[in-house]
């Protein structure tokens, strides 16, 4: 266990004592506040959240999604492809990840992505996570990797990853 004083219990937090005194629960694993270098990031990243607006980050992160979500459904639902978009349609409904599923292979898919130089998020047993980036992700990024989904299964690369 990583002791932290936020994972102290909350009556001897602040005894100054050199024992840690781990909480019953699950918050025993709280380790601290933010490191000061390591939270130093966030002010750029946070100022560029502000001038974009958050409304316009979220419309971009919805139009990237659904227009992933109507490629996969044009190009890549019917063998050999056979994948199946598991994310819900309705705007109000999804988040800025799309869920690509596959009865076989999507492991394989996932690691083909990655030496391709797409990051997704694997979820066993068949998930295949992709999520457009709205602040400095592209349409023509999206467009790629369907392509690349695609050509994976064309060539049958993903079958050369465990």
């Amino acid at each position: 266990m990583l002791a932290g004083w936020f994972g102290n219990r909350r009556e001897t937090m602040f005894d100054m004592s050199q024992d840690f005194d781990p909480r019953p629960d699950a918050g025993k694993w709280q380790i601290s506040s933010p490191g000061i270098l390591g939270s130093s990031t966030l002010r750029g990243s946070l100022a560029m959240i502000n001038e974009a607006g958050i409304d316009r980050i979220r419309s971009k992160s919805l139009a990237m999604t659904t227009y992933l979500i109507a490629l996969l459904e044009e190009f890549l639902t019917s063998a050999p492809y056979d994948f199946h978009v598991g994310t819900p349609r309705e705007d109000d409904r999804r988040g800025g990840h799309v869920a690509v599923e596959r009865e076989n292979g999507a492991a394989g898919i996932c690691a083909a992505l990655l030496k391709r130089g797409v990051i997704p998020d694997f979820r066993p047993p068949n998930v295949i996570r992709i999520c457009p980036s709205p602040l400095y992700g592209t349409f023509e990024e999206v467009w790629l990797t369907v392509q690349h989904l695609r050509n994976i299964i064309d060539s049958g690369e993903h079958k050369n990853h465990k």
